[in-house]
């Protein structure tokens, strides 16, 4: 087959015409709506590749579903044998999902080339907030309290080990009204010997926010500096049962710290008397529990 110059991209929406695209043996670019069928049947020309990592098929296929998929540009690669050489994690998510998605195709490469495909770095959370332009320290903070946020937004336990998308937590970054105020806030905290972890505090911030924002600043910055409090109070027990753990090199488990935060903010909302700090952590038969 003779082969044709560089194509300029064309968008090709005919599934039968997309399907058969990695049949070409010349070099080409086109913008493609990719369905369900038309990424199954390009998965089956995946051989030799990495394997699926699933949670990136799950963080992939969530966003798509959910219409928060942005096209970085990225494209999927087939070599001049048609075999996919690149973008079986974006393939598996569209059929996970079972959705449409616009992206770019390059067919017709060496199939020498998938030995120096994808080898770069790929640019963590803080990476792309410090590109947004947010301070380096900020920024790895808000990276780290965005997955629990985003996660939570989506029906799932904060602590879950489900990862969102760069693209994702950047969209909250930007439009979510309440990430930005607890970022702010949490960055003004003390970091020396602080009771839970800056990114658990601004999720906790962002949490708590949306139900009453001043409590929210009062609860938060009470938990850090331990500033007036009453030995009735939950957020004493909370707070003294944190920094005692703490001391004694006690790791308290990420799920266990959240649960007893959210407990006792719950606590000193209903403006209840606390006597010890068992009243405030969870028990064994406690279910993760929802702020008021």
């Amino acid at each position: 087959m003779s082969q044709n110059p560089l194509s300029l991209p064309v968008t090709i929406d005919c599934e039968a015409e997309a399907i058969a695209l990695p049949t070409r043996e010349w070099c080409s670019i086109e913008v493609v709506k990719v369905s369900a069928p038309i990424a199954s049947a390009w998965l089956s020309r995946n051989s030799s590749n990495r394997p699926i990592r699933l949670k990136a098929v799950m963080q992939y296929a969530n966003d798509m579903a959910g219409g928060s998929w942005k096209s970085t540009g990225e494209s999927i690669k087939f070599s001049r044998s048609g075999r996919l050489l690149d973008g079986q994690h974006r393939l598996s998510a569209i059929v996970g999902a079972n959705t449409e998605v616009e992206i770019v195709v390059n067919t017709g490469l060496e199939d020498g080339s998938f030995d120096v495909i994808d080898t770069g770095k790929q640019r963590t959370g803080s990476d792309i907030l410090t590109i947004d332009g947010i301070a380096l320290s900020e920024a790895r903070t808000a990276a780290a309290a965005l997955p629990m946020i985003v996660n939570h937004s989506r029906g799932l336990p904060p602590h879950s080990s489900s990862r969102p998308t760069n693209q994702s937590m950047l969209d909250y970054w930007k439009h979510h009204p309440f990430v930005q105020p607890a970022s702010r806030l949490v960055a003004s905290l003390p970091r020396r010997y602080p009771p839970i972890s800056h990114a658990k505090a601004m999720f906790l911030h962002w949490y708590f926010a949306q139900i009453d924002q001043d409590a929210a600043d009062d609860f938060i910055v009470t938990l850090f500096n331990g500033a007036q409090l009453s030995t009735r109070e939950s957020i004493y027990h909370l707070r003294e049962k944190l920094m005692e753990t703490r001391m004694q090199g006690i790791h308290l488990k990420d799920g266990v710290q959240l649960h007893a935060c959210i407990k006792a903010w719950n606590l000193k909302r209903a403006d209840r008397v606390v006597k010890s700090w068992r009243s405030v952590f969870p028990r064994t038969d406690e279910v993760f529990p929802e702020a008021i």
